[in-house]
């Protein structure tokens, strides 16, 4: 992952800064070694999350503009906080030329509106070549607008089986009979009562949830089974420190899959939901 860091416009630090700065934020006539030095804290930074992480990323006006490799996974406590402590980041600046630079800088960083939080974790850019996604596509992230690629295969997994047992265990309490069938379909489950089958897909994302990813097989399963498609959406999803999935968090509905051309936009697909997600 990336630790995202936004920065204001230049401003005058106080007198006591932790770090003996006296600015902060963006300026343009600064060099990078010293736009990181003036930045890379005071931060309110998971120890636990932070101790793990290789990338930086300080963005201005939603478009990052230096990267840094990390250190030291212990980074600096600093002094004279009260209550929280608060962190500064211990890093290098990389150069032009270097594969993460080049693969990070001038990116948009997309923050949830009115948000006025400064870090945001995005995915780690060794892993998505290894995988070999393309870094232009969007990320799935808190405050984005729709569903994205999500590159941590553990948050992945977290969110996708949260969502699939969130809806089947919605139809079981309505008097379903649910067969899981994630693996070995192009749906995610089937509904059976009195008769009546219908065929399930869960969707889950840390996104707003304007769109969903959709797959070709199961725009195609939808098209050949109208009326009988059901997706259950939860989207703004959050995990706790532990790595679980906060069941008050978001927001879930359901609705017919009736995916309909105008609706589509391919990569597999962008699935726009019908209607208002809040």
């Amino acid at each position: 992952m990336v630790i995202n860091i936004r920065l204001s416009d230049r401003q005058t630090a106080d007198s006591d800064d932790p770090l003996g700065r006296d600015w902060y934020g963006y300026d343009p006539d600064a060099t990078p070694d010293q736009l990181w030095a003036h930045n890379r804290g005071d931060w309110y930074l998971d120890a636990q999350r932070i101790s793990s992480e290789r990338w930086a990323a300080l963005n201005y006006q939603g478009r990052v503009v230096l990267v840094a490799e990390l250190d030291d996974p212990g980074h600096e406590l600093l002094a004279g906080n009260t209550g929280r402590p608060k962190k500064a980041l211990i890093g290098r600046v990389l150069a032009v030329g270097h594969s993460i630079h080049e693969a990070l800088i001038g990116r948009e960083v997309e923050y949830a509106p009115r948000s006025r939080t400064a870090i945001l974790y995005g995915p780690d850019p060794e892993a998505a070549a290894a995988a070999g996604l393309d870094l232009s596509e969007p990320w799935d992230q808190p405050g984005a607008r729709g569903q994205g690629l999500q590159m941590d295969a553990e948050v992945r997994r977290a969110i996708e089986d949260a969502a699939q047992d969130r809806l089947m265990r919605h139809y079981r309490d309505d008097g379903w009979t649910v067969t899981d069938t994630r693996h070995n379909r192009p749906y995610d489950a089937v509904a059976e009562r009195g008769g009546e089958r219908i065929y399930l897909e869960a969707k889950g994302t840390q996104s707003r949830g304007d769109s969903v990813i959709v797959t070709r097989n199961e725009v195609d399963h939808a098209r050949q089974h109208p009326g009988l498609c059901m997706m259950g959406v939860w989207s703004g999803m959050r995990l706790r420190p532990d790595g679980i999935v906060d069941p008050g968090a978001g927001t879930f509905r359901i609705l017919p899959f009736d995916p309909d051309t105008k609706d589509l936009r391919p990569r597999d697909f962008d699935w726009t939901l019908p209607g208002d997600p809040t």
